[in-house]
C-alpha cells in the first residue's frame, strides 16, 4: 500500500491536503515455461558421486543460484534461470542465454532467497545440488535453510556423500537394506520414534553429542515419528 500526498494554498489563504493511497501488485514470473523435476543448483562443491550427478542429468529445469551458473557449465550443462544478486557470475549476463531474476536482499543467502522466489511462483518440490562443500558455515546455513522451507515445499539436498532430508511428524522414507542412517534433532527435548532400522527408537528424545547417527536400514524403508523437525541423513552406498 502507496500512499501520495497533494497539498494546496486556495485563495483564502486555507491549506487544503488530498492523500491519495494506491496498491502495487508485483506479479510473479509466468513460469509455465518451467516444468519439473527442478533441480536448483548452488556455487558449492561441484557434484561427484553418481547419485547427485544423476538427479542433475534428469532435471527438466536447472535453476542456479548466482555463481552455480558458472559451475554448472562447467558441467557441459545449461542453467534454464538465475537467481541470486548476481555479484559472482564471471560472464556478461547475455552470455548464460537464460532468465535472470535479481534478488537483492543481502540479509538473506542465495539459498533462501531463490527458494522464496520458487514458493512464490509455485515451485514446491526440489532437489538441491551444489550446496555443499567449501567453507563450513556455508554448509551450516545451507541446512538451517532446510529446517525454515520444510513445511512449505518438499526438499531433498544432495552432497557428494549423502542424501538429507527435513521432517516432522510421521513420514516414511525410501531406503536399501544396510544403508547407514543418522537422525538429528534441529533443537532440544523432540520425541522421536524411529521403526525400520536395526536400532529402533520409541519415544526418546535423541541427546548430543551422538543423537541418533550411525544407525542402519533393514530394509528399503524405515518411518520416523517426531514431534518436532529432524534432519535426516541417508548415507550413499559406496
Amino acid at each position: 500500500l502507496k500512499s501520495k500526498i497533494y497539498r494546496n494554498n486556495n485563495k483564502n489563504g486555507i491549506r487544503t491536503t488530498f492523500i491519495l493511497r494506491f496498491v502495487i501488485f508485483i506479479m510473479p514470473l509466468d513460469n509455465s515455461q518451467y516444468k519439473g523435476p527442478f533441480v536448483l543448483f548452488g556455487n558449492g562443491e561441484p557434484p561427484t558421486h553418481t547419485t547427485p550427478i544423476k538427479i542433475l542429468k534428469s532435471a527438466v529445469t536447472i535453476l542456479c543460484t548466482d555463481g552455480g551458473a558458472d559451475k554448472l557449465k562447467s558441467l557441459g550443462l545449461q542453467p534454464d534461470l538465475i537467481l541470486g544478486d548476481m555479484d559472482s557470475l564471471s560472464l556478461a549476463h547475455e552470455s548464460y542465454n537464460c532468465e535472470i531474476i535479481k534478488l537483492m536482499d543481502q540479509s538473506k543467502t542465495d539459498l533462501e532467497k531463490s527458494l522464496e522466489w520458487c514458493y512464490e511462483n509455485g515451485i514446491g518440490q526440489l532437489s538441491l545440488v551444489g550446496f555443499s562443500g567449501g567453507q563450513d558455515d556455508h554448509n551450516m546455513a545451507a541446512l538451517w535453510t532446510l529446517v525454515s522451507f520444510f513445511e512449505k515445499m518438499e526438499l531433498t539436498f544432495y552432497s557428494n556423500s549423502s542424501k538429507i532430508k527435513c521432517v516432522k511428524s510421521d513420514t516414511r522414507i525410501d531406503s536399501f537394506t544396510g544403508q547407514t542412517i543418522s537422525i538429528i534433532p534441529t533443537k532440544e527435548n523432540i520425541e522421536t520414534s524411529i521403526t525400520g532400522l536395526k536400532y529402533s527408537i520409541n519415544k526418546s528424545i535423541l541427546k548430543p553429542p551422538s543423537f541418533g547417527t550411525r544407525n542402519s536400514a533393514k530394509g528399503n524403508h524405515f518411518s520416523i515419528q517426531s514431534n518436532g523437525p529432524v534432519w535426516v541423513f541417508l548415507n550413499y552406498a559406496e
